[in-house]
């Protein structure tokens, strides 16, 4: 099991190691931080950035971590069981 932190959904591993102290002071100080959003100007083909409504989420979560071929291998079979029974289900 690996600790990850998640800043507003995106997942980011924590170095191996990291006492909690250095984690609860990262998370800290990334809770003060505010995104920054964007709409496109499509008459000046920029964009126009503000500042979000609401701040950022950050949460330090423990997950397996396993190597990316695994995983697809593992989310293909699942997904193939998953259809099987679908079908199965709405031939019924």
């Amino acid at each position: 099991m690996e600790k990850v932190i998640s800043i507003n959904g995106s997942r980011f591993a924590l170095p191996e190691g990291m006492s909690a102290k250095d984690i609860q002071a990262l998370a800290g100080f990334l809770v003060t931080l505010t995104p920054v959003h964007s709409e496109y100007d499509y008459d000046k083909s920029d964009y126009l950035h503000f500042l979000a409504s609401q701040g950022t989420e950050v949460r330090v979560d423990t997950v397996e971590l396993m190597d990316r071929e695994t995983a697809k291998q593992q989310h293909e079979a699942s997904l193939a069981r998953y259809r099987a029974k679908r079908d199965s289900e709405q031939t019924a």
